[in-house]
C-alpha cells in the first residue's frame, strides 16, 4: 500500500470518527432539549404573580367566560372594586347595526356576565378603544391613567399563554408615564389550557407555537411602536 493510500485511510477513519462524534453530541443535545427544555415551554408562558390590592382589574378581551370568571373572583375576594374592559374591534359592527341586529361583542358579553355574577354595573367600566391587539388595549389602559392619576396598580386578566406577553406589553406601554403603576398578572384558573403537557394537545400546540413567534415580534418589533 502506498503512502498516500495509508495516509487516506487514516484521514477517512479519523475524519469518521470526527463525524460520529459530531452525531452523538448533536442526538445528546436533542434529548436534553426534549427531556427539560420543551415540557417547560407552555409554563414559561405563564405569569402568575403574587396579586396585591390594586385600583383597577384589567381584563383583556378575547375569551370571554374564562377571563370574566377570573376578574369576578379578584373583586369578591376584594383585590379591586373595579373591573375595567376596553372595546374590541368587531367585524361588520356598523353594517349589522344598520340592519337591525343586536351587536353583542366580547367586551359587553363580558360586561353581561360580571353583571349576572353579582358584580354592580357602576363598577363595571367599559373604555372607548375599538382595540384590535394587545398593544392597543395597553395603549387604551395608559391613556385611561393618565387621566385618572390616583391609579397606581393594576391586574391583569388574560389567559394562561398569554400571560407573559400582556404583561411585557403593559409594562412597556406604562413605562413612558411619570408615575410607577404596578402590575400584577393574574391569568384565569378557568382556562382550561394544560401548560405543563401542552405537547399532547393540538390546540394547546398552536396556542404555545403563535405565543413564541408573537413574543419575537414583540421584542424584536412591535415594543418599539409602544415609546
Amino acid at each position: 500500500m502506498t503512502r498516500d493510500k495509508v495516509r487516506m485511510k487514516r484521514y477517512n477513519k479519523f475524519t469518521g470518527k470526527k463525524i460520529l462524534s459530531v452525531l452523538v453530541i448533536l442526538l445528546a443535545f436533542f434529548i436534553l432539549l426534549g427531556i427539560f427544555i420543551v415540557p417547560n415551554l407552555g409554563q414559561w408562558l405563564v405569569v402568575n404573580d403574587e396579586v396585591k390590592e390594586s385600583d383597577i382589574i384589567v381584563v383583556l378581551m378575547g375569551s370571554v367566560y374564562d377571563r370574566i370568571l377570573e376578574a369576578v373572583d379578584l373583586y369578591d375576594e376584594g383585590y379591586s372594586d373595579r373591573i375595567v374592559l376596553i372595546n374590541s374591534y368587531i367585524t361588520a359592527k356598523d353594517i349589522s347595526i344598520n340592519r337591525g341586529i343586536k351587536v353583542y361583542g366580547n367586551t359587553l358579553l363580558s360586561k353581561m356576565a360580571a353583571i349576572d355574577l353579582g358584580i354592580p354595573e357602576e363598577e363595571v367600566l367599559i373604555l372607548e378603544g375599538n382595540s384590535r391587539s394587545t398593544q392597543d388595549e395597553a395603549l387604551t389602559i395608559r391613556e385611561y391613567i393618565r387621566n385618572n392619576r390616583e391609579i397606581e396598580s393594576i391586574i391583569l386578566v388574560t389567559s394562561k399563554y398569554h400571560s407573559r406577553r400582556a404583561k411585557q406589553i403593559f409594562k412597556k406601554a406604562l413605562s413612558v408615564l411619570d408615575q410607577e403603576i404596578d402590575i400584577y398578572s393574574s391569568p384565569s384558573k378557568y382556562d382550561p389550557s394544560k401548560v405543563n403537557q401542552w405537547w399532547k394537545d393540538r390546540e394547546d400546540i398552536e396556542w404555545v407555537v403563535l405565543e413564541y413567534l408573537k413574543l419575537a415580534n414583540f421584542y424584536f418589533y412591535e415594543q418599539f411602536l409602544l415609546d
